[in-house]
């Protein structure tokens, strides 16, 4: 069993039919951009153009347990939505018979969906980078692509949705004197849609079993005989968004099934009384009886257009 879809997808997510004849996809304007390079090998992203653009950006970062299979047949973190679904696995990404980010097209935003470098190999924080540096591409190209610089978002889902909010809550890496002028361009987001999100490693270390292994692939420290309060636990709050929340962040939406068996809601309920405590802005949209991936039951809110909505109206704020 490949590895980014043991944790991503077995713990008791629901399978059904396939349905890839019923799914409707938007297909790439530019396909496999390199938009930077680790020791000759490309960092890739597909740039999807609306129609009419609203001249806003969005960064899209797709969800695999922050891990990959390591062989040359993996599926590119860019196209796994579309895999995930045409496939059966996730027959309605979060309610869009296509992308999730299908709704922001059509509302006129240009999505950037990207690769990143994934665990066993790589720890969390080369995926962090990577992200970063894709954050800092898009915007030195701004012009090129039909967006403003100033206004760029970011929606993920699972492991992507972590990797999105540390976009809006992580430190700036912009360097002034950077030989690469587009190391010089700022690595934060305008405003973040995590869906389904890990926030919080501390939390999950508590409130799961089994999930040690996993967690030392990702942050590449394992605990195992130590006690509470050996220096070993700091490494996994440091690896978690939630503590980096401080009032002059990127607004959140934050949406998550409270059914999801992979990542609990718990999740989401710690980053929003984070956001809370500090004054970022913030909103919590639970998705009553949802899984990790999929509306199992009608919901009032349809995550993808309200996504989509909320977005743009947190990008046109000056």
């Amino acid at each position: 069993m490949r590895l980014f879809v043991s944790f991503c997808l077995l713990w008791g997510l629901l399978g059904s039919s396939l349905v890839g004849s019923k799914a409707s996809f938007q297909e790439p304007s530019e396909k496999n951009v390199v938009y930077g390079m680790d020791h000759g090998t490309a960092l890739l992203m597909d740039v999807y153009r609306p129609e009419e653009s609203n001249g806003y950006g969005v960064v899209f970062i797709m969800g695999t347990g922050f891990t990959a299979y390591g062989e040359y047949d993996d599926v590119p973190l860019k196209e796994l939505d579309r895999w995930l679904i045409e496939n059966g696995i996730f027959p309605e990404l979060m309610g869009e018979e296509g992308q999730l980010f299908g709704p922001m097209i059509e509302a006129g935003f240009t999505i950037f969906s990207i690769n990143h470098r994934l665990a066993p190999k790589y720890t969390i924080w080369a995926q962090v980078k990577d992200c970063q540096r894709a954050v800092q591409y898009v915007r030195y190209h701004a012009k090129r692509y039909g967006i403003s610089a100033e206004r760029i978002g970011g929606l993920g889902h699972s492991s992507g949705a972590t990797m999105t909010t540390f976009l809006g809550l992580y430190d700036d890496v912009a360097d002034p004197e950077a030989f690469d002028p587009v190391s010089r361009e700022s690595s934060r987001l305008q405003a973040i849609a995590p869906v389904s999100g890990l926030h919080d490693f501390s939390l999950l270390l508590e409130s799961a079993d089994g999930v040690k292994g996993f967690l030392s692939a990702v942050i590449g420290r394992s605990i195992t005989y130590q006690p509470p309060g050996h220096p070993v636990f700091e490494a996994y709050g440091k690896a978690s968004p939630i503590e980096y929340v401080t009032s002059d962040d990127a607004a959140v939406l934050l949406m998550h099934g409270t059914a999801d068996e992979a990542v609990a809601v718990e999740q989401s309920r710690a980053l929003a009384e984070a956001c809370e405590e500090t004054g970022l802005e913030f909103e919590l949209i639970e998705l009553e009886g949802a899984s990790h991936a999929v509306l199992l039951e009608p919901v009032e809110i349809q995550p993808g257009p309200y996504a989509a909505e909320w977005m743009a109206k947190q990008l046109m704020v000056d």
